[in-house]
């Protein structure tokens, strides 16, 4: 092997020049063989599986799937359209909270309610081309905090 000097070159160098002089020594059988026994004996306690884990996934997977059942069963009364005789109104905050003592601007303005449904706004039914009441919720700095859609 040759003198090189450490640096970052000589040193991926000097390491290219040990794997071309080590290339073609091999462990021993017998060594290969003690080691992968030894190896075999360490992670066994890690494939192996007993009832109680796969007791533990079952019920794990019950557990989640009875929580996303509940979940979406949430989510569907908190999106559905509202009945003839509930409020026809919706309050939907899109943006960041009103700080305390913020100056805020409502805007009022009718829009079609193909636009409302354009943006992800749930409306009841109405015939299409329809106006929509909308009331917006401006912050100080211009950028809208809620939107209350009435019909």
């Amino acid at each position: 092997m040759r003198q090189t000097p450490w640096t970052d070159s000589g040193l991926g160098q000097v390491l290219a020049d040990l794997r071309r002089a080590e290339e073609n020594i091999e462990a021993p059988s017998h060594v290969e063989a003690v080691l992968m026994a030894e190896w075999d004996k360490a992670h066994a306690s890690m494939s192996r599986r007993t009832p109680w884990h796969e007791a533990a996934a079952i019920a794990a997977g019950i557990t989640i799937a009875v929580g996303l059942w509940q979940l979406g069963n949430q989510l569907h009364q908190a999106t559905r359209q509202p009945s003839s005789h509930e409020d026809s109104r919706t309050l939907l905050v899109v943006g960041e909270p009103i700080l305390q003592g913020e100056p805020v601007r409502m805007v009022r303005m009718r829009v079609p309610a193909s636009t409302l449904a354009g943006l992800g706004v749930r409306t009841v039914a109405v015939e299409p081309g329809a106006q929509v009441d909308v009331d917006v919720i401006v912050g100080e700095d211009g950028v809208a905090r809620a939107i209350r859609v009435g019909m």
